[in-house]
């Protein structure tokens, strides 16, 4: 579930609203970033993904990309395909070459429409720097979870002119890290509605493990 809320946080960052947000500035930086990614029919993202844990030693870094249709989303990741049409989630492992089919789960709050219309109950914002990057200005804000979690802080970095996330990253309890970094975003691109459905008859042999 990592992976979902990372990747929902790449793209938006609040809804309108943040009775929860005491520091304005933060509160102002989400509500640009949040006006500009709903105005978006559809958006593609190409990312890298680091996994770290330093007392483990350990680092992963793998690299992915997420269609984004409304409350549809196709996730490609290493050897995993995640595919939801709003109703119905299918993950498929390579591997194994195996599909599991669920029910979208309507009390998950880590979704990505979830994530935007309910960010304002579940974080805590704030402003924490502004700092050159890369060539561009970046703003830093900490989003807390206002429910316990396995994590503790969500850190996102945001391109002040293009108001966009570039960077995001999750602390665990666990002390491991997992970051995504936005390669690309591209938007509004024609994504045919097949993205979001899992053909068998693209899957060879496939087994399938429905889980409804």
């Amino acid at each position: 579930m990592k992976k979902l809320i990372l990747l929902t946080v790449l793209i938006i960052a609040a809804n309108t609203g943040f009775s929860q947000v005491k520091d304005k500035n933060a509160d102002a930086i989400l509500e640009s970033v949040s006006t500009k990614m709903k105005a978006l029919k559809t958006m593609r993202i190409e990312f890298t993904y680091i996994m770290e844990n330093t007392a483990e030693k350990i680092k992963e870094s793998k690299s992915g990309s997420i269609y984004i249709e409304g409350d549809k989303y196709r996730l490609y990741i290493a050897d995993q395909l995640v595919i939801s049409d709003g109703v119905t989630v299918w993950t498929y492992f390579k591997d194994a070459n195996e599909v599991q089919i669920n029910d979208v789960d309507p009390n998950d709050d880590n979704t990505p429409m979830k994530m935007l219309t309910a960010y304002n109950k579940n974080y805590k914002a704030k402003l924490i720097k502004e700092m050159p990057k890369g060539g561009k200005t970046i703003q830093v804000i900490d989003l807390t979870p206002n429910k316990t979690q396995s994590y503790f802080k969500l850190r996102l970095e945001i391109d002040k002119l293009a108001k966009t996330v570039v960077n995001s990253t999750i602390y665990d309890k666990n002390g491991s890290t997992y970051t995504y970094v936005v390669d690309k975003l591209h938007e509004n691109p024609n994504i045919h509605s097949s993205r979001f459905s899992f053909n068998k008859a693209d899957y060879p042999g496939v087994v399938i493990t429905d889980m409804r």
